[in-house]
């Protein structure tokens, strides 16, 4: 029987295995692609509450990796837009989370490049909702417990804590609130009536 601290152990030994670049010390938040990279710096650039949620990370010395599917040996959903991967121990305790974004997949689902204006306020909504929504409440808690789930089955999208937080962001950046769960809140749902 596969308990669950096994299992993020497991991703653990995964992710240490494929993961091509080291985490510093100092840097809350490892980037490897750059679409990626122009994402976070329109995030940090036009929304005080993630920066201030990436410098509150920095203190605990924990970090966020956000990569693409083929930068990391995980088994990872390749029909989803984005997945969180929590790295602990046994004690449930969490030091990193590997974010992974399909680029591929919304590029797809889009069909725009990756530069055109909704293509990147679409990636900013996700890596706001995946980056504040999800790992930052855990890094800061240090532990699973820190999760902050998406809305349960039948539950309304705005009672969900990851976006009510992703919210604060899109707020922030004008990128328009998240009313449902799923794709139907970003812009590639309108692109495909």
């Amino acid at each position: 029987m596969i308990t669950r601290a096994m299992r993020v152990l497991f991703v653990a030994a995964i992710v240490v295995i494929g993961y091509p670049f080291a985490v510093s010390a100092d840097a809350p938040l490892v980037v490897s692609h750059p679409a990626l990279a122009a994402s976070v710096e329109r995030l940090t650039a036009e929304s005080r509450t993630f920066r201030d949620a990436l410098a509150a990370v920095a203190t605990t010395g924990r970090h966020t990796i956000l990569t693409t599917p083929e930068k990391v040996d995980i088994p990872f959903d390749r029909t989803v837009l984005a997945q969180g991967y929590p790295i602990g121990d046994d004690d449930s305790r969490v030091e990193t989370m590997v974010i992974v974004i399909n680029l591929d997949l919304l590029q797809k689902l889009s069909g725009l490049s990756m530069t055109a204006v909704d293509f990147e306020d679409d990636l900013d909504r996700i890596v706001a909702h995946e980056i504040y929504g999800h790992a930052v409440p855990v890094l800061l808690a240090g532990k699973l417990a820190g999760n902050c789930p998406d809305p349960a089955v039948g539950q309304s999208a705005l009672t969900s804590c990851a976006v009510q937080r992703e919210n604060v962001i899109r707020r922030e950046m004008r990128l328009g609130q998240r009313l449902e769960y799923g794709r139907d809140s970003l812009a590639l749902a309108r692109r495909q009536f």
